[in-house]
């Protein structure tokens, strides 16, 4: 979970009520206490993939050129990184051009403001109010 979190994937940070339970994307007790594998591939493909390959005889873009591609797969199930990634886009494989991926890690160290989280000063919050670890004034 904290390699999710590192990467600033948004998609498992929904506050959840403390008086209901209510349907969430992540059920941490189907991965703890027995730990769970996180895949990470790097795709190369000759040409340009197409977002949306469902129903498509060819997969590839016309008129591309080769593209490299980044996948999650978090215990056999794909992690849309569209859903936590916008800038990837809604591809139906979940997949991310790798060069868009690495250009948005150049913004999650200044995100997560890692000092004045782990060493600042700061009164604690209420519970619901934190989702991306980062402590508000």
């Amino acid at each position: 979970m904290s390699i999710l979190t590192a990467f600033g994937f948004t998609q498992f940070a929904q506050v959840l009520p403390t008086d209901h339970i209510v349907s969430h994307d992540l059920v941490v007790s189907h991965m703890e206490p027995f730990g769970a594998r996180l895949d990470i591939e790097v795709i190369n493909t000759p040409y340009a993939v197409s977002a949306s390959r469902t129903n498509s005889s060819n997969a590839y873009v016309n008129g591309t050129s080769a593209q490299k591609y980044i996948h999650f797969i978090l215990n056999q199930r794909t992690l849309p990184l569209g859903v936590s990634f916008p800038t990837c886009g809604n591809r139906t494989d979940g997949w991310c051009e790798l060069n868009t991926f690495i250009g948005l890690l150049n913004t999650t160290y200044a995100t997560a403001q890692y000092n004045y989280s782990c060493n600042g000063n700061y009164a604690a919050v209420p519970f619901g109010t934190l989702t991306n670890g980062v402590p508000q004034a």
